[in-house]
């Protein structure tokens, strides 16, 4: 698919990835990884799992700049379906998406080039479209895109807290580990919190399950919050090398305290005494507010932006959704490892 006649003669090619492709993905992410960019698996078949097309099993929900022999850039993305302003939505997250800063002089239209393909996407499917660009020349040239700015998002670092040792008094909210998601019950929750986060990134649980509870690559684990058998909250969380990442958390705020309970509980499954930092993503205030009283500092922040076409899909009023509250907006299953 080459689809710009301005790259035509400058020898790059714009295609959907496929299971052929594979090698060269494998060779471009430890050549980005040598940069200190990681943006894709250095696996293929972690690559493949995660970016396979269900309706067309040779294909990748991958975008691919080819130039000679190697790809110099790549643009995927990742569905969800989750809620915004109480309304059902199906989305994508653009995921990975870089072009090899080597490159971005030679070929300077390149990122504009891989924000085109969502596009054709969008339009088709019918989706709501989310991006976090890598860095800002890439937001600059996604906004022409033409995506707009949709919200900030916060990554929230604390290196004491796994070390932390805390007296919990006797609490009417009892934390249970699970080894998958109940559909009733989860649906359920996501319908009565959603009046406490106007954006809610992945409330299905299927998609919960494939994600946490049956990853093949990853071992998460996942614990509830329920307190006079209503479910008020879960969390999921993942040790990589000396940091415990909260991979996922949402919790019913008319139960604060929850929060956490869920937090320190989940640190118990880890060994503490050798982990470095404790680290979780979130736009919500009320999350924030209570990161801050634990010790937690904001270590690092970056755009989102979204198709406001996408908007019209699902009948949600453009009106209604500028004037919402964006701290109310929760990425939630939103960790930078993952994407």
């Amino acid at each position: 698919m080459n689809s710009n006649k301005e790259f035509d003669s400058s020898g790059i090619d714009l295609a959907r990835a496929n299971k052929n492709d594979l090698k060269l993905l494998v060779a471009f992410s430890k050549r980005m990884r040598r940069q200190n960019i990681k943006i894709l698996p250095v696996d293929g078949t972690e690559i493949f799992e995660k970016y396979r097309d269900y309706d067309n099993i040779d294909e990748l929900n991958l975008f691919i700049l080819k130039y000679g022999k190697s790809i110099i850039g790549c643009a995927g993305y990742l569905s969800f379906n989750g809620l915004l302003g109480g309304k059902k939505i199906s989305g994508i997250v653009a995921s990975s998406g870089i072009v090899d800063p080597a490159y971005r002089k030679l070929f300077p239209t390149a990122t504009v080039l891989l924000g085109r393909s969502y596009k054709t996407i969008v339009f088709r499917r019918k989706l709501f479209t989310l991006f976090f660009p890598f860095d800002e020349e890439m937001s600059l040239a996604y906004k022409k895109r033409p995506f707009e700015h949709f919200a900030h998002i916060y990554q929230f670092t604390n290196p004491f807290i796994a070390k932390i040792k805390p007296t919990v008094k006797s609490s009417l909210i009892e934390i249970k580990k699970i080894n998958c998601f109940d559909k009733k019950e989860t649906n359920a929750f996501f319908k009565r919190v959603s009046a406490q986060h106007y954006f809610l990134m992945h409330t299905d649980s299927d998609f919960l399950n494939w994600k946490y509870a049956n990853n093949p690559y990853r071992r998460f684990t996942i614990l509830t919050a329920v307190t006079q058998a209503k479910f008020v909250g879960y969390i999921v969380a993942e040790r990589i090398g000396t940091d415990i990442y909260i991979v996922d958390m949402v919790v019913d705020l008319d139960y604060p305290s929850a929060t956490l309970r869920l937090m320190f509980k989940s640190f118990s499954y880890f060994d503490t005494e050798t982990a470095v930092n404790t680290i979780f993503c979130t736009a919500h205030k009320s999350y924030i507010d209570i990161l801050k009283k634990a010790g937690f500092f904001c270590s690092w922040k970056r755009e989102c932006l979204f198709f406001p076409g996408g908007l019209d899909f699902f009948k949600i009023s453009k009106d209604s959704f500028y004037s919402s509250n964006k701290g109310s907006y929760h990425f939630n299953g939103f960790a930078r490892h993952l994407y």
